[in-house]
């Protein structure tokens, strides 16, 4: 009678996880001009064209952000995300700490879950030094591209 109920209790975890919807696969590739000088990751990079894009499928915690001139290439780790209403256009949210920009988190038009970076080194010590007071948000419009190395 035991193993009936524990194959029963089983089961019912199982079929509850597969109704259960999954995770979207987020933030593939996106293209934004950024018209400020901006920190991804303890690096400043200038303004301009960029294209933001997951590595690989199989690593979705590993992005790469490149310049359209192929000047700047830098890889860095995200976190999910997830914002409580869908965004009408795909965007790049900045946190400005003082006057500098930090790339924050990354949302595709219509989908509420997007990417997180953690706080660079610079940006945390900006705000334990009381430069927080001046620290908001600011986002930038991009493109949902299609990743053409699938």
């Amino acid at each position: 009678m035991k193993n009936v109920l524990l194959i029963v209790v089983a089961l019912s975890v199982f079929g509850i996880a597969g109704v259960a919807p999954a995770r979207a696969q987020v933030v593939d590739t996106v293209k934004a001009d950024i018209p400020f000088g901006f920190t991804v990751r303890n690096v400043t990079l200038p303004a301009g064209e960029y294209m933001i894009k997951r590595i690989d499928s199989s690593s979705p915690g590993i992005m790469q952000i490149l310049s359209a001139d192929g000047t700047q290439r830098l890889t860095f780790l995200v976190g999910s995300a997830e914002t409580l209403k869908e965004p009408d256009q795909t965007k790049l949210i900045f946190e400005q700490v003082g006057d500098q920009y930090f790339l924050s988190e990354i949302f595709e038009v219509g989908n509420r879950d997007g990417v997180e970076l953690r706080k660079s080194r610079m940006e945390r010590k900006l705000e334990k030094e009381g430069v927080n007071l001046q620290m908001h948000s600011v986002t930038v419009p991009a493109q949902t591209t299609i990743n053409a190395t699938r």
